[in-house]
């Protein structure tokens, strides 16, 4: 019997800083990762060490366009006629995107986007050494990413509107061939590796940058005969230095035993969430860069079990937190790791009746010391907003806000992870009982909107939404408190 197997990934996107500018038209990104891959050395062993997310690595490269995203990745097995879809997993781009050496979102245009070579190069290293396959491919993506789009013409120069969707489209990046270039090991070391990827992506830019401003003329007039040379040469080129980076991440981080570090191995409960019941936990080592998501172990009708296996941690003292919607953020005792031995745990979360809100009561501050982890301050709007919620249109669901002030609070429909629905705003100012709240047919997420510069913690208690299954008739909740329309194109 033949079976043929498609992994395809579904993307839901969720609240963007920025209008986000897809480089290389968003295929040819994957294109240029499969070039690269087929340049990589025997040697360096990739389809041992991250198995068949070796092959994910075309669509995790797409992760810099996923911030504030719930990402589904869906698999379907076709045998003869018969189809068997299954959901391989859930995650959100925020836990590859945001982490405490990269607080914040970085546009991917030059300048910005040269910040993110430092922090996400070490944080893929940190990856590679402590985490699982399925989590450190997600992180090299992530870097991968940035690499590329930081060689996309239009990137280089920067050109906004039209012409740059011409110059990183109009071309057939699927027939780049690498398969005879050697990739470079950028340097031996971490220290050496960081210097070389500077260099190596210095001169990426400088290059193409030249050949950008040659192709913005023909963009110009539409004249794709005399762009799309130009755009294979800047995607090729492009494509080497993901084979350099690649390369030299496998280089400097063999999978050798280290008696020096210690192991912690944690089996992770929770109870069940329908909304998504293959929603992974997060752990975070409070004052450190060190964070994974767990492995489904299984999730189906009852609670949803998993567990954290991060490797190769400096022996001392850890203070841990665990997330997961649906929960409440767990902080267990402090542990200490030993060196040369591996530390089992076993940790339960507790039920937040189903709440969807990330960081609901304001308690987890890993990212950053200064904001609650999951909410960011926008000056424009002089308020602070809450990571998108992911919702289903038609569903009914109970917002409610426990509050010690006069705190403005109200919520706002996403039409996409960037960008509002023309729908009016809900306040849920004095509820003294949950607002039953309908999802509009415009809708795929919702937000909370804290007014003020103040921390949302200075007022507000904690925030509640959760899916609702009897509220459509109105009983047990409050009406709809409707506010005038406030959407932005670029929140």
């Amino acid at each position: 019997m033949a079976v043929l197997s498609a992994t395809m990934l579904l993307i839901s996107l969720f609240v963007l800083p920025l209008r986000p500018l897809r480089a290389w038209g968003g295929t040819a990104h994957s294109f240029i990762i499969d070039a690269a891959l087929t340049s990589i050395p025997a040697q360096d062993r990739i389809a041992i060490r991250l198995g068949s997310e070796v092959r994910h690595l075309r669509n995790t490269v797409q992760m810099g366009d996923w911030v504030n995203s719930l990402i589904v990745d869906c698999e379907n097995w076709h045998v003869t006629t018969e189809d068997f879809p299954l959901i391989g997993s859930e995650y959100f781009g925020n836990d590859y995107l945001l982490f405490p050496k990269a607080p914040h979102t970085y546009s991917h245009v030059m300048p910005q986007v040269a910040e993110t070579y430092t922090p996400f190069f070490l944080r893929t290293l940190q990856a590679l050494r402590t985490e699982d396959a399925t989590n450190a491919s997600r992180w090299m993506g992530t870097l991968l990413h940035f690499v590329t789009d930081s060689g996309s013409p239009s990137h280089t120069i920067p050109v906004l509107g039209p012409n740059h969707t011409k110059m990183e489209n109009w071309l057939d990046a699927s027939t780049i061939d690498l398969r005879s270039y050697h990739p470079m090991l950028l340097g031996r070391t971490d220290v050496e590796a960081l210097a070389g990827l500077q260099t190596r992506m210095a001169g990426l830019i400088a290059r193409n940058k030249i050949i950008a401003q040659r192709m913005v003329p023909y963009a110009q007039a539409d004249d794709r005969a005399h762009l799309e040379p130009l755009a294979m040469d800047c995607a090729t080129e492009t494509a080497k230095v993901a084979a350099d980076v690649i390369h030299t991440l496998l280089v400097l981080t063999p999978p050798v035993p280290d008696s020096q570090t210690g192991t912690l191995v944690v089996t992770v409960t929770a109870p069940f969430l329908p909304e998504h019941p293959l929603l992974p936990a997060k752990l975070v080592l409070l004052g450190t860069d060190y964070s994974t998501l767990s492995e489904s172990v299984s999730a189906g009708s009852f609670d949803y079990a998993g567990s954290f296996h991060v490797s190769h941690l400096p022996p001392g003292r850890y203070h841990a937190a665990v997330e997961r919607p649906g929960s409440a953020t767990l902080f267990p005792g402090d542990f200490v790791l030993e060196a040369g031995h591996e530390l089992a745990l076993d940790w339960k979360l507790v039920s937040a009746h189903r709440n969807l809100v990330q960081n609901s009561d304001f308690a987890l501050h890993w990212v950053r010391p200064d904001a609650p982890d999951h909410w960011h301050y926008e000056p424009a709007k002089k308020s602070w907003i809450s990571d998108n919620i992911p919702v289903t249109v038609g569903n009914h669901y109970l917002a409610s806000v426990a509050s010690t002030g006069t705190t403005q609070v109200h919520l706002e429909w996403m039409a996409q992870h960037w960008k509002t629905t023309d729908d009016a705003a809900i306040s849920l100012n004095n509820t003294n009982s949950p607002v039953d709240v309908l999802v509009p047919a415009t809708a795929v997420y919702v937000r909370f909107v804290v007014d003020g510069v103040d921390g949302p913690n200075v007022h507000i208690r904690s925030l509640s939404f959760a899916r609702s299954s009897g509220s459509a008739d109105g009983t047990n909740s409050r009406s709809q408190v409707l506010l005038p329309p406030r959407h932005s194109d670029n929140p």
